[in-house]
């Protein structure tokens, strides 16, 4: 009796709910370590990735006889797509199972259990990033010190910002995927929207070269928009850290976060309605 008394005030507050959802993501993370094989498989095909890119940008500044393109050496060029393979490699993959859940109609089942629907999907996809991660930085890093030579420009102190933004480019693209996935009550297929944004990213977020390689006017309209802030903004801070740079990468992060994650709710709730319309 004791006991439930004291717990009882803590019930609902933001307390619990780390409590709640930091459980979802420790039971997720140790069933992502039952399928390690998976995050080590990423692992594989990140040498091949980094070995290739390598090749490609040696050629590249070897071609225009320069040691610097885009104020980035071939050694920052390599290690960058290091850390924006770690991010895309890892990132939290929910669209695809929010729409299944929204078309076979198993999302009316979850709307009653004490848990934010949207919330829960973070806390569980989060529990697999950190795997994931470390799986694809232990191998790109290794390749990238055979083909480039260890990264000089590598501050330890200001890996604490660096993790930070990489942080909020998951909580980001968590936001626009999920968006993706429940446009699912809208369309049949959202494919094509994922399609549309991974081509996006590929281009315009950094993950085919580094925004700073693009032409001025492409840069101009890239620095502005989401994608960019996803891949490119925690991988160039990794590799050429700029203060001035983190923060106004912080803000545009604080700012797009918070207008996908207003659009996130508001298709949550219209989905939610309908869905306790239609019975299910």
């Amino acid at each position: 009796m004791t006991t439930t008394t004291l717990a009882a005030p803590d019930r609902g507050t933001w307390r619990a709910g780390l409590r709640k959802y930091g459980a979802i993501t420790r039971a997720n993370l140790q069933n992502s370590l039952a399928y390690a094989w998976e995050a080590f498989g990423q692992g594989i095909f990140v040498i091949l990735f980094i070995f290739v890119f390598a090749q490609l940008w040696r050629a590249t500044f070897d071609a225009q006889n320069a040691t610097i393109i885009g104020g980035l050496t071939l050694t920052q060029t390599t290690w960058y797509f290091v850390w924006a393979e770690l991010v895309q490699l890892s990132k939290i993959q929910v669209s695809n199972t929010i729409q299944t859940e929204v078309q076979d109609g198993s999302l009316a089942y979850v709307l009653g259990r004490p848990y934010n629907y949207l919330l829960y999907h973070f806390a569980s996809g989060s529990g697999g990033v950190l795997l994931r991660a470390l799986f694809v930085l232990t191998f790109g890093s290794a390749v990238a010190w055979i083909e480039a030579g260890l990264l000089h420009t590598f501050r330890l102190e200001v890996m604490p910002a660096v993790l930070l933004i990489t942080a909020l480019a998951f909580v980001l693209d968590f936001c626009i995927m999920a968006g993706i996935g429940l446009l699912a009550f809208f369309f049949e297929e959202t494919s094509a929207f994922r399609l549309i944004y991974s081509k996006i990213n590929f281009v315009l977020g950094g993950l085919l070269l580094p925004v700073d390689f693009l032409p001025d006017g492409v840069q101009t309209v890239a620095r502005v928009l989401p994608f960019n802030l996803v891949l490119y903004a925690p991988s160039k801070l990794f590799v050429a850290w700029d203060g001035q740079q983190f923060l106004t990468m912080l803000g545009l992060q604080i700012v797009w976060i918070s207008v996908f994650a207003l659009l996130l709710a508001l298709l949550y709730r219209y989905g939610a309605r309908r869905v306790a319309i239609n019975g299910g």
